[in-house]
């Protein structure tokens, strides 16, 4: 069994913003889409920042009114990390622990944005992959909670949610 790649897993629909957006238009964006980030891009479609919940929580606290007023790039995580489509799921987790992030930009080989990936997305696949491995003591329960999951995980992608 060859171990997933990025491009397996990834999201291809994603929502970004400017970072001249201000703060309110993004919490827009992440609940009409039902996801808990937004990449920030320049005109190019190059991801120049990330902008998650954990951002805003930060951003509102220090400054309760601060949602009409405050622009995306004034909050943002600029220069986020990066990965290509061909890495593998091991290298997105290894990133992901070091830098102690849930969200990776999918970038191609000249910096343009591809897509997402989160690590919900990749514990999903490497519960799909201990199932396909028949590895020893999984119940029927567990293997049905995964299927299930994994379908949940499909729908979700197909309507542009979910990361």
């Amino acid at each position: 069994m060859e171990l997933s790649r990025v491009s397996d897993v990834m999201r291809e629909i994603t929502v970004t913003a400017s970072e001249s957006d201000s703060l309110l238009l993004a919490v827009k964006l992440m609940m009409e889409n039902k996801i808990s980030v937004v990449l920030v891009t320049d005109e190019t479609e190059t991801p120049i920042g990330i902008l998650t919940e954990r951002d805003i929580v930060k951003a509102v606290n220090s400054s309760p009114d601060s949602l009409q007023s405050l622009k995306v790039g004034s909050v943002m995580t600029r220069s986020p990390i990066t990965i290509t489509r061909d890495a593998s799921i091991l290298k997105a987790v290894h990133i992901m622990a070091k830098h102690q992030i849930r969200h990776l930009p999918v970038v191609d080989e000249n910096g343009f944005l591809e897509g997402i990936v989160s690590i919900r997305d990749i514990a999903v696949e490497l519960a799909r992959m201990l199932v396909d491995m028949e590895v020893m003591g999984i119940t029927m329960e567990e293997k049905e909670m995964i299927k299930s999951l994994s379908e949940e995980i499909d729908v979700n992608v197909d309507e542009g949610r979910g990361f």
